[in-house]
């Protein structure tokens, strides 16, 4: 499971994205006489839709500038708060849907 979303690449051009959730991660906590505390973290990903490569954060140098880092949109952790204990399959999926409700993935479709 994956979702399709054009971004703009390092050269500010639209290319086909690829978005992966990988190391999904939970946090349980719960004390006497209180309410369980549930979350997850997962970590996105970027690959090029028509090349299959890695999209990752570059070092852009122009002239007369210093440099910078560029980094494309919706890569990195997120984190999503469960309201109730779920399997981990059924997190995966709920990370998807999760970034689905966000700005930076706004018209991003299932793939």
């Amino acid at each position: 499971m994956a979702l399709k979303k054009t971004f703009k690449n390092k050269d500010g051009e639209t290319s086909n994205g690829y978005y992966r959730v990988r190391e999904v991660g939970t946090h349980y906590e719960k004390n006497k006489d209180e309410a369980v505390d549930l979350a997850a973290t997962f970590f996105v990903e970027l690959f090029d839709y028509d090349t299959g490569k890695p999209v990752d954060k570059v070092r852009v140098l122009k002239e007369g500038q210093p440099p910078t880092i560029w980094k494309p949109e919706g890569t990195g952790v997120y984190v999503l708060i469960l309201t109730d204990m779920e399997s981990v399959q059924n997190l995966i999926v709920k990370a998807y849907e999760h970034l689905k409700t966000l700005p930076e993935f706004n018209g991003a479709t299932d793939c």
